[in-house]
This record gives structure tokens, sequence and C-alpha cells, in this order.
């Protein structure tokens, strides 16, 4: 069997994701691996959210820089409570693009991610960030339901 030394985690916040996050924390305990935590600022959100809200461009993407930072944090406190440092990486565009090149910059041997995230309809027609992931990761992915 293969054993991970280094296992990235992608939050976006949802549940899914903070249920992959404890699996990939109880994974890393048991196998003393390092944890990362990665969230992706995605360009085509900060656009949309730019038009709905009447604002610029920096302006929206503060808010979603705001929002990953507490996202991190989330998945950080969880591994802390278990005595495991979890830095993270904030990154920006496409997010499969995106996780996937934070896991080949960090030298990731496994990610750990939610089936669904926080996208809804229009993503799920598009096809996931998690199919997307899956379909060109050169490291294993661990798809957490």
């Amino acid at each position: 069997m293969e054993t991970f030394h280094r296992i990235m985690i992608a939050t976006d916040g949802s549940e899914a994701s903070l249920k992959a996050a404890r699996t990939a924390l109880a994974l890393a305990m048991r196998l003393g691996a390092e944890l990362l935590v990665a969230h992706v600022v995605d360009d085509e959100v900060v656009k949309e959210i730019s038009r709905a809200l009447a604002k610029d461009e920096k302006d929206a993407r503060q808010i979603m820089c705001d929002k990953a930072e507490r996202y991190l944090s989330e998945v950080q406190n969880i591994a802390n409570q278990n005595s495991i440092a979890a830095p993270g990486r904030i990154a920006y565009g496409a997010p499969h693009e995106a996780l996937l090149k934070i896991a080949e910059n960090e030298k990731a041997d496994l990610l750990v991610m939610g089936k669904t995230g926080r996208r809804g309809v229009r993503r799920a027609l598009a096809g996931s960030v998690t199919r997307r992931v899956i379909d060109l990761a050169e490291i294993p992915v661990l798809v957490v339901k």
C-alpha cells in the first residue's frame, strides 16, 4: 500500500469540504503525514460578485479573499485541536487548475476534497471541480461524500 507523506485538503467552506478535512486529518494522524489546506478564489465568481453587487473587481476579490481566509482558518482550527499543523495556501483562477498547481508545487502526494461544493446547479451542469480534479490529477484523489 502506498504511504502518503503530504496530504492536501481542498476547502470551499462547504459541509462536504469540512467532512473531507476531518477525514484527511484522521488519515494524517494515522500515517504521520503533513497537512496542507488550500482554497481557490475563482476568477469567474469574482466577476459575478462584482456585477451582482455593482462593485469593482478589486472589492469583489477582497470579499472572496476574506471568505477564503475564514475557510482556511476553520480547517486549521480543526487540525490545531488535534495538535497538527496545517499551513494554508490561497490561489486564484480556475479552481481545478489552481488546486492541481498547488498540489504540484507543494509536492502533495494525496489530495482530499468533498464531493460537492458551494457552486449549485450551474456548476453541476458545467462539470464539477471535483470531477475535473479527478480527471486531471497525477496524484491520488480521495473524494469524501
